[in-house]
């Protein structure tokens, strides 16, 4: 767990831990003119006496940053997680997350994730109670000045008696909170993708970000970044000792994603810990190469291919990701209509297309023939394959 950045507008935040751990504090630096220039130092936790560690900040209102972290009693006891948020020239009380939800202690190697969008803030965070290392959360609903909501938002049961050094990442899309995580429970440790809403942590789907891989393959510190239904994630991922960072990408939510894709370009190796940032219709993906001791950037875009009128070909019809795991796109024209056939022939499918996505989650692995009528009646045809 390093430092931590954030930034609204010109407006850069950073917040940092002091060494020796034991009897320095958590700071943070502020930024007005996009990183140019910078503060000095600005004390985050009051003089109590107690240990911290593994801050992480966000900021929605430029002069009311919010900083997450670990804190402790002397002597490493008590593992808890607190948020701070600034008040006028300072950083208030800190005021306890994890207390008096999440039984026992919180799991004090695991770094953990504050997001905050205007007033609600949702910090997440590992438990290790009874050495049961799911991930919780809690909201608040008055910019961080209480969090009367802690509940469970990891349902893998995960029981485990060392710290596996690894938290959760997320963000706020209007009333949800979309995040990831990593979990051992099942099939070895793999990466999941959750769903809950900000109005009592009420949890959606859970999901494996690559479903379907052997206990062999090891996946682990997975990041999520995006906006609305656009999601990104990414993730390290050992496999025949190979360890490469995947990249999965959504415009349609929990439903939308497909088969990852490979980030890295040079396969020899071990590309480590990535992170990700989206802005603007792009993807920013960073990772480190351990070989070079390099930290890599790959940018990646999202097209609109939708453009071409109906009335002028119908040919543009597209279809993607192919295959498909869950939801198919379809542009390239003013669709009203699809039928689906299998590969005999028979109608399996008959919908309404209401907003450019199919849901094919519940059919078969197979090859389908996807059939499309606009509103004119005419019909073109496209085959698509569901994993």
């Amino acid at each position: 767990m390093g430092s931590s950045i954030a930034a609204a507008g010109n407006t850069v935040w950073v917040v940092m831990k002091a060494t020796p751990e034991e009897s320095k504090p958590v700071y943070v630096r502020r930024s007005n003119d996009g990183g140019f220039s910078w503060s000095d130092t600005l004390r985050v936790e009051p003089f109590d006496g107690k240990v911290s560690r593994f801050p992480s900040i966000a900021v929605s209102d430029p002069d009311m940053p919010l900083v997450q972290y670990m804190q402790f009693d002397s002597g490493y006891y008590g593992a808890r997680q607190v948020v701070s948020h600034m008040m006028g020239s300072g950083f208030m009380a800190p005021v306890q997350v994890s207390a008096p939800f999440a039984p026992g202690d919180v799991c004090d190697c695991c770094p953990n994730q504050v997001m905050v969008d205007g007033d609600n803030v949702a910090a997440l965070y590992r438990n290790a109670g009874s050495n049961v290392r799911v991930m919780w959360g809690g909201t608040s609903t008055d910019g961080g000045s209480s969090f009367p909501t802690g509940t469970v938002v990891d349902t893998t049961g995960w029981i485990f008696g060392q710290c596996p050094s690894s938290g959760p990442d997320g963000f706020i899309a209007g009333d949800s909170l979309y995040y990831v995580w990593m979990s051992g429970a099942n099939t070895g440790t793999k990466v999941y993708l959750g769903k809950a809403s900000l109005a009592g942590l009420g949890l959606g789907e859970q999901r494996f970000m690559h479903g379907g891989q052997p206990q062999i393959t090891q996946q682990n510190f997975p990041r999520i970044a995006g906006a609305g239904d656009t999601l990104g994630v990414v993730w390290q991922q050992v496999k025949n000792s190979q360890t490469e960072i995947l990249f999965s990408w959504s415009v349609a939510g929990i439903h939308g994603f497909g088969i990852p894709d490979t980030v890295n370009t040079d396969l020899a190796g071990v590309q480590k810990t990535p992170d990700i940032a989206y802005a603007d219709g792009s993807f920013h993906l960073i990772w480190h190469e351990a070989t070079t001791d390099q930290v890599r950037y790959r940018k990646a875009s999202l097209t609109n291919v939708s453009s071409v009128p109906v009335e002028n070909s119908i040919d543009a019809a597209a279809l993607w990701p192919n295959p498909v795991v869950d939801v198919l796109h379809v542009s390239g024209g003013a669709w009203v209509r699809a039928i689906i056939h299998d590969q005999q022939g028979k109608v399996v499918r008959t919908d309404r297309i209401t907003s450019g996505t199919l849901y094919v989650g519940d059919l078969a692995a197979g090859e389908y023939v996807l059939s499309l009528s606009d509103s004119r009646g005419r019909t073109i045809a496209r085959k698509f394959n569901k994993r």
